[in-house]
């Protein structure tokens, strides 16, 4: 697969390609009309903040895996882990694409990679479900190198959300969702330095954003 130098673009894989992989997978609804291009749109975001090659890249929480095709396309090492996932599934999507990525469902600290292996990390629609993230966060800056990247991807939590999501099928969507990008935040810049943000939509002030897309760099 070849890529825009200047910009990392999101490869939608052909509908039926990967399967639903684990209990909150949304993958149905990056091939809807309207729902779909706003699902699309928050991924593109955050990709735009990367450069198109890196060495090694781990996806932490690939879920079904759609998102493994685009960062095979800028990485020559992939990984991938979601301890939710079943790893069968990700890999016969993958072999029928012709693309190669070490899939694991192990616990991130069962599956113990070694200490700065990754040049960039990427989460996204992760750490919303993680109530504490602390402990995931050191162990992601082990693993990390030096001044490796680590692209996280969040949406918003409150009332609000929770009924926006009711609207496309998600009920009780807060019940999953326990982990603000604020508090997330709060806890990430004990480790890394945040070097790039952006949120969805850009038009309306930071407050009233609806996803939220942030690039950390490791600090030393």
């Amino acid at each position: 697969m070849t890529m825009n130098k200047k910009n990392v673009k999101f490869i939608l894989p052909p509908k039926n390609s990967f399967s639903v992989n684990g209990p909150s997978d949304p993958l149905f609804f990056y091939y809807r009309f309207i729902v779909g291009f706003l699902y699309r749109r928050r991924i593109q975001i955050g990709l735009n903040f990367l450069k198109p090659s890196y060495e090694s890249v781990l996806e932490f929480g690939h879920g079904s895996g759609l998102l493994l095709p685009t960062l095979a396309s800028i990485s020559k090492k992939l990984f991938a882990i979601d301890i939710d996932s079943n790893p069968i599934l990700v890999r016969e999507s993958l072999k029928k694409l012709n693309i190669n990525a070490e899939i694991s469902n192990k616990d991130l600290f069962e599956r113990k990679y070694e200490s700065e292996s990754f040049d960039l990390v990427v989460a996204f629609s992760v750490f919303e479900h993680i109530k504490d993230p602390c402990d995931i966060l050191k162990e992601l800056f082990r693993i990390l190198k030096p001044n490796g990247k680590l692209l996280v991807g969040m949406p918003r939590v409150d009332r609000t959300m929770e009924k926006m999501f009711a609207l496309i099928g998600f009920k009780n969507i807060n019940s999953l969702h326990v982990t603000s990008h604020k508090d997330f935040l709060s806890v990430a810049d004990k480790r890394f330095e945040l070097i790039k943000t952006k949120h969805m939509p850009f038009f309306l002030p930071s407050c009233a954003g609806l996803y939220y897309n942030m690039l950390f760099k490791k600090n030393r």
